[in-house]
């Protein structure tokens, strides 16, 4: 089974991550699916963008939380490959996304930046996943426990995912238990004991971030469900060599 070519933040390793541009062009070349985070604004719409603070992505101050989506639209982003410098790139909503997705063969993997104890996030996601009619292109993925349970409440349908930044021999066990579909794990800390523990108990595995061509390589080999990447180029030239 080829795993699924799936780009970190679209095509991340090019292009300014987390905007319209880098998930056209992971399209473009070849990603199976996208990855991207969302968060909400101060007048409560689901904006895609990672950090909490706007400072590392747009040099302005505050949080996402703290700004209404006009103001956030007005802040050009900084580029990854020229981060002294701005270009037209900006933040797009999670409904600006789907327009563009639902009629597209990818996959979706939305993680959500939850503000603990706070589920409107998850409510408003969960709203405009039904609007667009894309519950089976989607996966859910969260770090925190509580909010992939809100999101099985609010849509039963909806594959989701849980994120673990270490080693934890116990991840296959505690997304069984949750009734999750996938485990979401950085590459190094990917063993035989929980890729077999994954295959035994149904629960797939997508990786995070893996970008080096030896890496890349390996990573392939192993039979997982997603590999997420930076560069889903050098993914797609690996699994298709004669293209």
């Amino acid at each position: 089974m080829r795993s699924l070519n799936i780009a970190h933040r679209g095509f991340s390793g090019l292009y300014t991550e987390n905007t319209m541009q880098a998930f056209k062009k992971a399209y473009e070349a070849g990603a199976d699916g996208i990855e991207l985070d969302v968060r909400l604004s101060e007048d409560g719409k689901v904006v895609i963008f990672h950090d909490a603070k706007l400072n590392r992505m747009t040099g302005e101050k505050g949080t996402i939380h703290e700004h209404k989506l006009e103001e956030l639209e007005r802040y050009p982003l900084i580029s990854n490959s020229l981060p002294n410098e701005t270009d037209h790139d900006y933040i797009p909503t999670l409904t600006e996304y789907l327009k563009w997705a639902k009629d597209k063969p990818i996959i979706t993997n939305i993680e959500l930046k939850s503000i603990k104890k706070n589920y409107q996030l998850e409510l408003r996601v969960a709203e405009i996943i039904q609007t667009y009619k894309v519950g089976e292109q989607v996966i859910i993925s969260s770090f925190l426990e509580n909010s992939l349970n809100r999101m099985k409440i609010l849509a039963p349908r909806i594959k989701t995912g849980l994120l673990l930044s270490n080693y934890d021999e116990n991840a296959i066990k505690v997304a069984k238990d949750m009734d999750l579909d996938y485990v979401h794990l950085k590459a190094n800390n990917l063993t035989e004991e929980i890729i077999r523990a994954a295959n035994e108990h149904g629960i797939g595995i997508n990786t995070w971030t893996v970008n080096g061509q030896k890496d890349l390589e390996k990573v392939n080999t192993l039979g997982l469900h997603g590999i997420i990447t930076d560069y889903p180029d050098r993914l797609r030239s690996i699994q298709y060599p004669e293209q």
